[in-house]
């Protein structure tokens, strides 16, 4: 009885998933839309929720990957205080300024990342990143609510864009913008090239404070490259999930040591945790094209999982970034989330894609309920031989009142 109720319900929310999780009508009920300027960059559809794409397929590119920029002026004062349309301004002058080190600009962005003090911003948001992008060339967009070490800051992001200057396979190129504020010895941009690429889990070392914790991690991130052939000049992002994010200097000047002062760009997030981090990573390799679009691994020492993989490694060429993905205002975590999976799996049909080709996940459940049910879910849509790699973060909004659970995917083309 209860699988028969789980089928129903699947079904039904497969049915209304277009319209529940911000998902607009398949390609074919669109009216024309604008060329991308890069021949190798597919946007597909649009999020009724975020106004950027469903999902952006890019292929062969170098991709630059960003540092976590707020609205500071050069010397890192705020601008824009309490004015989210102006701080969403300076945010996305400061992506252009770090993009234009790295060969790219704005209008070469596939991925937002986007943070937000709460839900009461994030109509000011869209509307100042809809004002910076065509319609029909919008980058996927991902959206989380959370504190920030400024008290003044109303948002921050973070992007991918395309590169028309790429280092040769297996190298990254880390670049700092004089424009730009950010600590010594973490850079704005690097340059993820094209070829073999890792993403690794979320690894979280349950010792000390964050200083500590932050060092013990990124030991653990360092023996999981070891165990790849990689070493520390192969990373190109570091993304960490962090609480109290009032010790987001710390665990950042503990990550610049870590990388002898030349750290890639870094991004963090406030989370509901009892642990005080948990480092995630994207790096190249130099590892030659592989016989699959992808293969996931499990380190020696590290228990496999049913729904989540330590790494996934990319072979395909192509690289599909998909929106976040909302279920419908005010319904149970578990219809959210069937919801969810429901339009996940049209957006990747629509791409090329499936479930198991999916490379990296991020789920921001921000209550107890949609991430319990997350847990219980997961395994009805996943080869338990191939989930892909992924961080789970408790979080304090998804940036959409009434909304409990966002999901943030990585995937490959089927073939």
């Amino acid at each position: 009885m209860t699988a028969t109720i789980s089928r129903i319900s699947t079904v039904l929310c497969f049915l209304t998933a277009l319209s529940l999780c911000g998902c607009s009508a398949p390609p074919e009920a669109e009216a024309p839309r604008p060329e991308s300027v890069e021949s190798n960059v597919r946007y597909v559809a649009e999020n009724a929720l975020t106004g950027g794409a469903n999902a952006v397929v890019t292929t062969g590119s170098p991709l630059a990957h960003t540092a976590q920029f707020f609205a500071l002026d050069r010397d890192g004062n705020l601008i824009g205080a309490g004015d989210a349309a102006a701080q969403t301004a300076r945010v996305l002058d400061s992506i252009d300024s770090a993009l234009a080190e790295a060969g790219s600009s704005l209008t070469q962005v596939v991925k937002l990342n986007v943070y937000l003090r709460n839900s009461d911003v994030t109509a000011a948001v869209k509307t100042g990143i809809a004002a910076r992008f065509p319609l029909g060339s919008r980058p996927a967009i991902s959206m989380v609510e959370g504190a920030f070490s400024n008290p003044d800051a109303l948002i921050a992001m973070d992007a991918v864009a395309t590169s028309r200057q790429g280092p040769a396979a297996g190298v990254t190129v880390r670049k700092r913008s004089a424009a730009l504020a950010g600590p010594g010895g973490a850079n704005h941009v690097s340059v993820l090239p094209a070829g073999t690429r890792v993403y690794i889990s979320g690894r979280a070392a349950r010792e000390g404070a964050t200083a500590e914790a932050t060092r013990a991690t990124m030991r653990q991130i360092k023996d999981t490259l070891a165990f790849l052939g990689l070493g520390l000049e192969h990373v190109v992002h570091v993304k960490s999930f962090l609480q109290p994010i009032a010790e987001m200097s710390a665990a950042e000047a503990q990550i610049i040591e870590f990388f002898g002062g030349d750290a890639p760009p870094m991004a963090f997030t406030e989370w509901i945790s009892g642990n005080p981090i948990e480092i995630e990573i994207i790096a190249t390799s130099p590892e030659g094209p592989g016989s699959q679009p992808l293969e996931y691994l499990t380190p020696p020492g590290d228990e496999a999982s049913p729904v989540f993989s330590r790494i996934a490694r990319l072979y395909h060429p192509a690289t599909i970034y998909v929106s976040g993905l909302w279920g419908a205002e005010g319904t149970s975590g578990s219809d959210q989330i069937y919801s969810i999976f429901a339009s996940i799996k049209q957006v990747l049909n629509e791409t090329g894609s499936d479930l198991n080709h999916l490379a990296k996940a991020t789920y921001y459940p921000s209550a107890d309920d949609p991430s319990t049910k997350l847990n219980e879910i997961r395994p009805r849509y996943y080869d338990p031989k191939r989930p892909p790699a992924a961080s789970k973060a408790l979080v304090a909004g998804t940036g959409f009142a009434g909304r409990s659970i966002t999901l943030d995917m990585i995937a490959v083309p089927a073939h």
